[in-house]
């Protein structure tokens, strides 16, 4: 999962928009609102939304990440997967639109 994914926000969110994603999320899923079973969850699910905050409030991080990021509307294999799941991708190649 990509840091825009992960705060729900499109690639070419505007920082306004990733902060009231990030402040909302931070809400959600803090570990201070999570129940003593889910604290460990919690609180690795927090840092990858701050994490991916991090990168992406700051202007030359984000550059540099979206630089790494293959292109829009190009997946990568492991994107795919997750996203349409084997049978999708298979249903794809075999049937496509």
């Amino acid at each position: 999962m990509d840091h825009y994914q992960r705060l729900q926000v499109t690639r070419d969110a505007d920082p306004a928009v990733i902060e009231k994603a990030y402040r909302a999320l931070s809400l959600k899923h803090h570990p201070d609102r999570a129940s003593d079973r889910e604290q460990a969850r919690a609180t690795r699910r927090m840092q990858r939304i701050n994490e991916a905050y991090r990168v992406l409030k700051d202007p030359d991080l984000r550059r540099a990440y979206d630089r790494a990021l293959p292109p829009v509307g190009q997946e990568s294999a492991w994107d795919q997967f997750m996203s349409k799941g084997l049978v999708g991708i298979f249903l794809d190649r075999v049937m496509p639109r």
